[in-house]
């Protein structure tokens, strides 16, 4: 893994003794195995961390849920904690950014049928895809949040490792519920079709247990 060249205003020894002692208490955590937070990487001279998160889908074969990596991250920490970490969405397999291939989906108060992309395609430092979320240094450094200071979210443990992770798996990988499949016939001869794979982002609700539970996708707007 490669650091972007930024100014160093906290010492580096400093930032990595802060990132080692992060890093050791997500892996106290018991949560990341239960949730599937797979850590890939770890470079300490470059203040980083690579995780992949797991979601898993039912299938008619095998003794369980398929697991599959709804997304990978690649976390940074300079100037930690003078800065929050800053989040990129990588490829588990070449380490390079991508966009992911799940949004990131944040249920209001008021339910399901009430949510909220926080995945934003790219920003205009970076061009890359980021969580528009307190706590990453893309979301402080966008233009439209200069009044919400990250030293105003410091103390709240925005920036730790775990709490990230809990965000993305909450938003990103709980909601994968299975794989969708559209078929399209392109008005050509001869015939062809244009076949769509997603992975389909939603919940299973049952406010009556007497009641079948109610299936809601998770939509949003084409961007």
């Amino acid at each position: 893994m490669v650091s972007q060249s930024v100014p160093v205003l906290v010492d580096r020894e400093l930032s990595r003794e802060k990132l080692l002692r992060e890093l050791e208490l997500w892996r106290a955590n018991a949560m990341h195995r239960e949730r599937g937070w797979i850590l890939l990487d770890v470079d300490e001279d470059a203040l980083a961390i690579e995780l992949a998160f797991l979601a898993q889908i039912s299938t008619t074969v095998g003794s369980g849920a398929l697991p599959i990596v709804a997304c990978a991250i690649r976390l940074t920490y300079e100037n930690y904690d003078l800065w929050p970490p800053s989040l990129t969405f990588i490829s588990a397999f070449t380490r390079q950014p991508i966009r992911p291939h799940v949004r990131a989906f944040q249920v209001s108060p008021q339910g399901a049928r009430d949510v909220r992309d926080v995945l934003i395609d790219s920003h205009p430092e970076t061009n890359n895809p980021f969580l528009c979320l307190a706590g990453i240094r893309e979301y402080h450094s966008h233009p439209q949040h200069t009044g919400d200071s990250w030293l105003l979210h410091r103390h709240l443990g925005e920036g730790s490792i775990t709490t990230i992770c809990d965000r993305v798996w909450r938003y990103m990988a709980n909601t994968v519920i299975g794989v969708g499949v559209q078929m399209q016939a392109l008005p050509v001869w001869p015939l062809r079709a244009q076949i769509s794979i997603v992975l389909t982002q939603g919940e299973l609700q049952q406010p009556d247990p007497k009641q079948p539970p109610t299936l809601v996708i998770y939509q949003t707007a084409q961007r």
